[in-house]
């Protein structure tokens, strides 16, 4: 015959085990922060090395950099200040490299800006009107 136990004792292995859903969670964490720390200290590493190459270059890949992570951004997230956010990266990312486009040479700053207006030309024209 078995008794029940209201409480566990002092010996059962099983009522000394922490949560293991709150524990997966620290773990996932840490890991993403691990992960976002590790990823700013590469970017940054090289960008740092683009620009001992020449400052056009480190200039050149943080504003791609920043143009694309806007896009990105701007493309999978839901809530509309996220988009927003994601809007004003990439629009400051692509004036930056279009500024660094001009200062180096020229009709480089116009292609940066005619290829805009192209960009917007064929997303006018390829969307649904009402």
């Amino acid at each position: 015959m078995t008794t029940q136990r209201t409480q566990p004792s002092t010996d059962d292995p099983t009522a000394a085990t922490p949560d293991k859903a709150g524990s997966d969670v620290g773990v996932k964490v840490g890991r993403e922060a691990l992960g976002l720390v590790l990823l700013s200290c590469g970017m940054v590493g090289a960008f740092g090395a683009l620009g001992a190459l020449h400052w056009a270059a480190g200039l050149s890949a943080f504003f791609i950099t920043l143009c694309v992570s806007g896009v990105f951004i701007r493309r999978h997230s839901k809530p509309r200040w996220q988009q927003d956010v994601g809007a004003v990266a990439a629009f400051a990312g692509y004036a930056g490299q279009t500024t660094v486009a001009f200062y180096l040479l020229q009709p480089l700053g116009w292609l940066a800006i005619s290829a805009l207006a192209v960009v917007i030309g064929l997303w006018m024209s390829s969307t649904e009107g009402a």
